[in-house]
């Protein structure tokens, strides 16, 4: 078994990594940014995510020159996904930074370190919350008033922004919410708009498929005996296809991963003990089908190039069925014919929910393909049951997995 194991892993690792020295990318000159003298130069943004903020931006021209700027040195860039920055002084700060800018129009939306702001009459206005308290009857109570409210209503001081103060007043300090807003203040005003995030999707989502090896082990969750338990084979193929949502707009470092796995053990329980009186031996055969849904929340820790090493956490369901054959069990006391007795001792839940924890790598072949490589662990607590002759005991079933896969 483990060297079938051994041969598996190898075909996908040489599978992989020819796959990989084949596929090619190409570099999209995209963005660009604005001088400040008005000059714009198309070229490609170095970035290691799709981030909300910049503090500098490394610039590589068509032609191959390398440049970083500061917001002292161009006016604004752009994204090539539409993300669009200018350069602004923020009240509160003393030197230039880089502003996102959700919506350009005659009243511009800004976004910075996940606030935002309104470029309204020549003049930058936090669009915020005051938290405050008082004291009512003796005590301190915490006060929020939504001082936003006000100066969306003072922006959109026409008939079209009155029309919309109810819808004011219910909109929260979110991109989507004020984007709609906007829209809507906008359309009724027949003024022209443009929403620069409107290309940044929510999330990406990818097919993800992958297989390898899984590591079966028990741990003894209570007994009754010291009676010693072991499977026979701890090594078996696993596979699973799931989906993959990735790069979401606010949090380009986290994934969620949905998956349907399947795993199928065939095995034996091996019984070998000394006991006080007598020696218990005893092997049953049993089969184990199981479908496997994990949910699994991950973030980016490491990225350089096309690398990544991510490592997250989740829940698997398990659903199992369980067929056991008449097992043997033999109880030798020192007389020449050990007593034999034929029974069935072994049992498994048939559903169950495991938390798992999983590290990975990732190679991004091209914009839509990726490889990667994960070892995760699932603990499936008080899953398995032995009772032979008057012994009983229950035991965690520790399930590792290693698996190859590829995200399309």
């Amino acid at each position: 078994m483990k060297l079938r194991a051994s041969k598996y892993l190898g075909l996908v690792s040489l599978f992989l990594v020819s796959l990989s020295l084949f596929a090619q990318q190409e570099t999209e000159y995209n963005s660009y940014v604005i001088l400040q003298d008005g000059t714009q130069i198309r070229g490609e943004i170095k970035q290691k995510f799709d981030v909300e903020s910049y503090s500098e931006l490394e610039f590589i021209t068509e032609t191959g020159e390398r440049k970083v700027y500061k917001p002292n040195d161009i006016q604004a860039f752009s994204l090539g996904n539409g993300r669009f920055f200018r350069t602004e002084t923020i009240p509160s700060q003393s030197d230039l930074v880089f502003v996102q800018e959700l919506m350009s129009g005659s009243v511009a939306l800004y976004k910075w370190s996940n606030k935002y702001y309104l470029r309204y009459e020549d003049r930058l206005i936090e669009l915020k919350t005051v938290h405050s308290s008082k004291t009512e009857n003796g005590k301190i109570v915490n006060v929020t008033s939504n001082q936003y409210v006000g100066v969306l209503k003072l922006a959109m001081n026409d008939d079209c922004g009155t029309g919309l103060h109810k819808e004011i007043e219910s909109t929260k300090l979110s991109d989507r919410d004020l984007i709609k807003l906007f829209t809507s203040y906008y359309n009724c005003n027949n003024q022209p708009f443009e929403v620069h995030v409107s290309q940044v999707p929510l999330s990406k989502l990818s097919l993800k498929i992958q297989g390898g090896v899984g590591f079966l082990g028990l741990m003894e969750y209570e007994s009754n005996k010291d009676v010693n338990y072991k499977l026979d084979k701890t090594i078996l193929p696993y596979f699973e296809v799931g989906l993959r949502f990735k790069e979401f707009r606010n949090a380009p470092r986290l994934m969620v991963d949905l998956g349907i796995g399947y795993m199928a053990e065939s095995n034996t329980l091996i019984i070998d003990s000394q006991l006080s009186t007598f020696k218990l031996t005893g092997r049953e055969k049993y089969e184990s089908f199981s479908v496997l849904v994990p949910i699994q929340l991950s973030y980016i820790v490491f990225k350089q190039g096309t690398n990544q090493v991510y490592t997250g956490g989740g829940l698997t369901f398990w659903f199992t069925k369980f067929d056991a054959d008449l097992g043997e069990l033999s109880v030798d006391n020192g007389t020449p014919n050990p007593n034999v007795i034929e029974s069935t001792f072994i049992d498994r839940k048939e559903k169950g929910i495991s938390p798992n924890l999983k590290i990975g790598y990732r190679n991004q072949l091209s914009a839509k393909t990726n490889l990667f490589v994960e070892l995760k662990g699932d603990f499936l607590i008080k899953n398995m049951f032995f009772y032979p002759l008057t012994y009983n005991a229950s035991y965690n079933y520790v399930v590792g997995a290693l698996t190859f896969g590829i995200e399309l």
